[in-house]
């Protein structure tokens, strides 16, 4: 009668080292409903591994490269949400040739007689920390009212994302025509962990609408990077996939594309943490 040998146990954690050298560990928890390994991030930063019961501990392990792209995302975005936004001395824009000092103030008060004599029209952000007045004047943004970093950070994103909702439509739709590709429109967003992304659905009229949603911090980047991301979703819309295809139009557009989708990558991690913060 042949011996029966139990299933070996899956480790009880497992390790992740991120690009920076942040040495992560997971827990890991078998279940037995479960069809695939998934990586989960919790709220207070506890990371949990689930695989299906009786996964070898081989595949385990070659299971996990695939998430590290997705945890350097989660991890950044965790951080930012839970440590306190150090305010800039300046904001760049690279695409617009700007950089604005950044210095706070004075009160409400102050910060509206600044914006009369200045004769500009100031940002008013209301955040559950206080109100911010922001005034931009020649190179200097000027901002009003709560200190605090939290309020303060989420007035200049407010500011960046007008600048980006003026100038990032214009730049891809001139990009999109160079290149012939069909476009219905352009949004600008704040998405959570992707530089951008485009769709292709049916009108009213039933013909094929394309569009590209980009994130407003594609601002932040260097001008090279900003219009490798634009090819990177106009070629999405002729191949909604990443296959040899995709790869091979992108190149017309992006000959360094491998290079600047590393780039991307890592310009994401990279990004100040009054540029990623969120309120609450």
């Amino acid at each position: 009668m042949a011996a029966k040998f139990a299933a070996p146990s899956p480790p009880a954690s497992v390790p992740f080292l991120l690009a920076d050298g942040t040495l992560l560990t997971a827990t890991v928890r078998t279940s037995a409903r479960a069809r695939r390994t998934r990586l989960s991030l919790s709220p207070g930063g506890a990371l949990t591994l689930t695989v299906p019961q009786g996964l070898s501990l081989q595949l385990i392990e070659m299971s996990l490269p695939q998430f590290l792209p997705w945890l350097e995302r989660a991890w950044t975005n965790h951080h930012a949400r839970t440590a306190e936004p150090a305010l800039p001395a300046a904001v760049s824009l690279p695409p617009l040739d700007t950089r604005c000092g950044v210095v706070h103030d004075g009160n409400m008060a102050a910060g509206r007689a600044a914006a009369m004599a200045a004769n500009a029209r100031p940002l008013l952000l209301q955040t559950s920390a206080g109100r911010v007045l922001l005034v931009e004047t020649p190179g200097l943004l000027r901002l009003y009212g709560a200190t605090a970093a939290e309020p303060c950070a989420l007035a200049l994103q407010h500011w960046c994302r007008k600048q980006a909702e003026a100038f990032l439509p214009t730049c891809v739709a001139n990009l999109a025509r160079r290149g012939g590709f069909a476009l219905e429109r352009t949004r600008v967003r704040d998405q959570r962990s992707r530089w951008g992304s485009c769709t292709r659905q049916p009108a009213s009229d039933g013909t094929p609408a394309a569009r590209i949603s980009l994130n407003w911090r594609a601002l932040l980047l260097p001008t090279p990077l900003l219009e490798h991301l634009c090819w990177h979703e106009l070629c999405h819309l002729r191949h909604m996939n990443h296959s040899p295809a995709y790869r091979a139009e992108l190149a017309r557009y992006s000959p360094r594309w491998p290079e600047q989708e590393k780039a991307l990558n890592l310009a994401w991690r990279s990004l100040p943490r009054w540029a990623l913060h969120r309120e609450g």
